[in-house]
């Protein structure tokens, strides 16, 4: 069969199988922009609801007891503990302050003055003995050292060998500036209950000014 005849016959066959074929074939539709939009909702909801669950379904944190192996720190009040704390330091503060001050009595110069004359006294050594000293290791001189006022004013206590304590008692004072020291007290008081004045012995205690010059009258 020639070319010519064979044309008509494709013309009219090709289109059946072609149709034959397509039936056979998935169809597949457009999708449009409401079909899109649908998509995007669903999946958006899906991802919010895997991405934050419900409060109901968060797991509750459990329990746990804990317990101290060890006494827990005290919590009371300091202010009672530093009272006592401020209380013994001012305590040793004005202790070691009235030490201090006793030993400056103890080395002024009349003191050393009036155990001088003691020790020179005759009837000091009557009734005390010989070595005459302070009873004490650290004496107390109790009284007034008071020489820019012209008041002086002291009593210590003193042994001799006669191991008989007694208590020795000075007082002077200066009625005008410029004027001397007048002695109205030089005694012994011995602690059974005797007296011995030494103002009418010719020994008697110096009271020196910065000079040295001797200030105490008769």
């Amino acid at each position: 069969m020639s070319t010519i005849y064979w044309k008509p016959f494709l013309r009219q066959r090709l289109p059946l199988r072609i149709k034959f074929l397509h039936s056979f074939l998935p169809r597949r539709s457009i999708p449009s922009i409401s079909s899109y939009g649908r998509q995007f909702h669903i999946s958006n909801c899906r991802n919010n609801e895997t991405a934050s669950p419900l409060a109901s379904e968060i797991p509750e944190k459990p329990n746990f007891k804990v317990t101290v192996d060890r006494d827990l720190p005290d919590v009371q009040s300091r202010t009672p503990r530093l009272v006592v704390y401020y209380t013994v330091f001012f305590s040793v503060m004005a202790v070691i302050s009235l030490g201090f001050f006793n030993y400056e009595r103890q080395q002024s110069p009349i003191v050393s003055s009036t155990l001088y004359s003691v020790r020179r006294s005759p009837a000091a050594r009557d009734l005390l003995g010989t070595n005459i000293r302070f009873k004490d290791a650290f004496p107390w001189i109790s009284g007034s050292l008071d020489f820019l006022h012209g008041n002086v004013d002291l009593s210590y206590k003193i042994i001799g060998s006669a191991n008989v304590p007694a208590t020795l008692h000075f007082r002077s004072i200066r009625r005008a500036k410029g004027e001397p020291f007048e002695m109205l007290a030089w005694e012994l008081i011995a602690e059974d209950g005797r007296r011995v004045d030494l103002t009418v012995e010719d020994e008697r205690p110096l009271i020196n000014d910065e000079a040295g010059d001797s200030l105490l009258g008769k």
